[in-house]
């Protein structure tokens, strides 16, 4: 069995969102612009992250935050 690399790793998160937010969300998943609430709340994270990579100054490199 092949191992996944560290970048193809996942982890189970739980968070807690407001109505409206999973509402659009859900909205977006019939409509077919994502499989799955799981797809579109990562894609929400790799925006975010990629939009503020200036937050950068305040993680540790090769550690954590």
């Amino acid at each position: 069995m092949r191992r996944k690399s560290e970048q193809e790793r996942k982890e189970h998160v739980t968070i807690w969102i407001e109505a409206a937010n999973l509402d659009y969300l859900d909205a977006l998943v019939e409509r077919g612009v994502f499989e799955n609430r799981s797809q579109a709340v990562r894609h929400a994270v790799r925006s975010f992250i990629n939009m503020d990579k200036g937050l950068v100054k305040f993680i540790e490199i090769g550690g954590s935050a």
